[in-house]
C-alpha cells in the first residue's frame, strides 16, 4: 500500500483530533474518576456529536446516507478517538458496525425500519457472540439456541463480555438453529432479555455485560441473512474487528508518547531536563518505534480489506502486536513520569488500564499468534 496519507485523510484526522480535544476530552475526568458507565442517553448524545465526523456513518455507502469511507480512513478516525478516550472508542467500535450490518444483512423491511435510526444515532447497538463457555473458539461451540415456533424465534441461552450490553436498544445475537449458527436483530423493548454489568480494569466507562435470554421471542423477520449463515459472517467480521483493534492501541500509545515528550522537556532533575538523559531518550525512542510498527501493521491489514485481499494473518498480527505494544508503551510512559504517573492526576494510568484491557477482546494475543502461525505454516494448533 501507499503509506502516504492523502490530503483528505490528513484533513479527516485533523478535524477529528481538534473536535475531540475541544468537545470530548473535557468530559472524561468526571466519568473516569467516578467510574461511571456512560448511560444510554448520554452515549447517544456523544454519538450524535461524532456522527458528522464519520464515526457512525463513515462505512455506509453514500447512496444510503453514509460517507463511503475506506477502511483505512475509518481506521484513522478510530485511532484519533482512541487517542482521546478509550471508553468512548469501545462504544463507537460496536456502534459503527450496526449500519453496515443492517445494510448488508437485513431484509428490506428491517432496513427501512432500522437504518435511519442507526444513521441518526437514535438507537444504541451491541453484538452478542461470546458465551460463558465459548470465547476464542466462537462461533464454534455456541450453545445459545433459537427455535422456530410459529412466526417467532424463541431464544434461550447466555452471552457474556458483550460491549454496550446493558445500554443497547438492539443486539445482534448469534444463536444455534437447526441450519447452524444464525444471526438475529433483537430489539430489547420488543423482545426483552436480562443484563448484568461486568466491572473491569480498563475502558470502565463503556458498558460490558452478561446477557440472559429466557424464552426471548423474536419475530421471524428479524433474522439477519440466511439461516445458518452466521458462522461465515462471524469469521469475516473478525478480520475487520481485529484490524481495527490493531490501530486503536496506536492512539493510546501516541497519547502516552505525546505526554511523555512534554514532560521530558519540562521536568528537570540534576539541573537539566530529564529528556537529556540517555535512558529517557532510549525509552522514548523505543516507544515511537513500536508505535510506528504497530500502525503500519494495522494500516496494511485495513488496506488489504479495502482491496478485497485475504487478511486473516495480517489482521491477527496487527491485533497481537498492537495491543501488547500499547501495554509496553504506556508502562514506559508511567516510568518516565515517575510517581505522578501512577496517580489519577494524569491520564497515564488510564492509558495503561485501557491498553491492558485491549489484549483480550476478539481473541487474546495468544490466539492471534496461533491464527497467524497457522496461515504461515499451514499447520493448525487449534482443532
Amino acid at each position: 500500500m501507499d503509506f502516504q496519507l492523502s490530503e483528505e485523510q490528513l484533513m479527516l484526522k485533523k478535524n477529528a483530533h481538534d473536535f475531540l480535544q475541544k468537545e470530548i476530552v473535557p468530559l472524561i475526568d468526571d466519568y473516569e474518576r467516578n467510574r461511571i458507565v456512560i448511560p444510554r442517553d448520554e452515549a447517544l448524545k456523544l454519538l450524535k456529536k461524532l456522527t458528522p465526523l464519520g464515526y457512525i456513518v463513515g462505512l455506509v455507502p453514500e447512496n444510503l446516507g453514509g460517507l463511503g469511507l475506506s477502511l483505512v480512513s475509518y481506521g484513522l478516525l478510530m485511532e484519533e478517538l482512541s487517542y482521546a478516550w478509550g471508553s468512548l472508542v469501545s462504544i463507537v467500535n460496536i456502534q459503527g458496525t450496526l449500519p453496515d450490518v443492517v445494510t448488508s444483512q437485513a431484509s428490506e423491511e428491517l432496513r427501512a425500519k432500522y437504518l435511519p435510526l442507526t444513521l441518526s444515532s437514535d438507537i444504541l447497538g451491541s453484538t452478542a457472540i461470546s458465551e460463558p463457555e465459548v470465547g476464542s473458539a466462537a462461533p464454534k461451540g455456541i450453545r445459545t439456541r433459537a427455535v422456530l415456533q410459529g412466526d417467532e424465534w424463541v431464544i434461550n441461552g447466555n452471552k457474556t463480555w458483550i460491549s454496550n450490553g446493558c445500554t443497547a436498544d438492539v443486539c445482534v445475537v448469534y444463536a444455534l438453529t437447526e441450519n447452524g449458527v444464525s444471526a438475529f436483530l433483537v430489539e430489547r423493548s420488543v423482545s426483552p432479555y436480562e443484563t448484568r454489568e461486568i466491572h473491569k480494569l480498563g475502558t470502565r466507562c463503556a458498558s460490558l455485560a452478561e446477557l440472559t435470554f429466557d424464552d426471548c421471542r423474536v419475530p421471524t423477520s428479524n433474522m439477519l441473512g440466511a439461516a445458518g449463515s452466521g458462522t461465515q459472517t462471524v469469521l469475516s467480521t473478525f478480520e475487520w474487528a481485529r484490524s481495527i483493534l490493531g490501530i486503536r492501541p496506536c492512539g493510546l500509545a501516541q497519547a502516552a508518547i505525546d505526554d511523555s515528550l512534554t514532560y521530558a522537556k519540562q521536568r528537570k532533575q540534576f539541573d537539566k531536563p530529564i529528556g537529556g538523559f540517555q535512558l529517557i531518550q532510549e525509552k522514548i525512542c523505543d516507544m515511537v518505534i513500536e508505535t510506528e510498527c504497530a500502525r503500519f501493521l494495522a494500516l496494511n491489514a485495513l488496506d488489504r480489506l479495502d482491496n478485497g485481499l485475504p487478511c486473516r494473518k495480517e489482521s491477527s498480527m496487527a491485533k497481537a502486536y498492537g495491543c501488547e505494544m500499547a501495554v509496553r508503551v504506556t508502562s514506559k510512559a508511567i516510568q518516565i513520569h515517575g510517581a505522578i504517573g501512577l496517580t489519577e492526576d494524569l491520564p497515564l494510568e488510564r492509558y495503561f488500564r485501557d491498553a491492558r484491557t485491549l489484549t483480550i477482546p476478539d481473541g487474546a494475543t495468544e490466539i492471534q499468534k496461533l491464527i497467524a502461525a497457522r496461515e504461515i505454516l499451514g499447520i493448525s494448533a487449534i482443532k
